[in-house]
């Protein structure tokens, strides 16, 4: 098992990219973003309605037109924050590294299936920090597919074996009925959840059943096997 960290940049990226910085403490550091507000944001501006399946987003072509250009304005705005802290990224879009299965039952979506660990590992070689956006190449069609960014961390944090996997967002944690953080939850026995911390969960447990040590939600609950 490598000492890398993950981390998944949800919300405001922007914003949460110092956390993830201090959070890596000199560790090799993968970062992938995801962008569901500036996409859902692109597609009212085109009139396109946007759908969600148990807290993923269905994808049709008008709807993965708008993944595309959003995750690439993203991942600019993140490569330039970078530079001006002095860092340098190796940015992979548009299934670069990411190959997965398609989703029928969520249109143009796919599951990770390969993740190219060497070339995160080149990227650390080089002293740069890999940014991934989740767009993912089908395994059977040269079609793009979008990937939703919880999967995709947890694909990445297992296919560089990463010590530990965290999900930034604007929220601390995980909340119980009260709105209290819960400081620690068990992947085999989650706690009821809706929306976006359905896949979230299930991604915290591919990771852990992938080998990764440790799974954090925001900067206050851990997830167990």
């Amino acid at each position: 098992m490598s000492s890398a960290l993950v981390a998944k940049l949800g919300g405001n990226a922007l914003a949460l990219l110092p956390d993830a910085l201090a959070a890596a403490d000199g560790r090799p550091l993968v970062l992938v973003h995801g962008g569901g507000a500036q996409i859902t944001a692109l597609m009212a501006q085109r009139g396109i309605p946007a759908r969600f399946v148990d807290g993923r987003r269905f994808t049709d072509l008008p709807t993965l037109a708008c993944v595309r250009v959003a995750l690439a304005d993203v991942s600019d705005e993140l490569v330039a924050a970078l530079r001006g802290v002095g860092r340098e990224a190796r940015a992979f879009r548009e299934g670069e590294l990411l190959q997965c299965r398609r989703r029928r039952d969520l249109g143009l979506v796919g599951e990770p299936t390969t993740i190219d660990g060497d070339m995160i590992r080149a990227a650390w070689a080089a002293d740069r920090i890999p940014l991934i956006a989740p767009v993912g190449r089908d395994l059977d069609t040269p079609r793009l597919l979008n990937v939703n960014a919880d999967d995709v961390a947890a694909a990445v944090a297992v296919a560089v074996a990463a010590d530990e996997l965290a999900f930034l967002s604007d929220i601390p944690g995980v909340l119980d009925d009260t709105g209290i953080v819960l400081p620690t939850i068990s992947a085999s026995a989650p706690p009821t959840v809706t929306g976006g911390m359905l896949p979230k969960l299930e991604a915290c447990a591919v990771a852990l059943a992938g080998g990764v040590r440790c799974v954090r939600i925001g900067a206050l609950t851990e997830v167990t096997a």
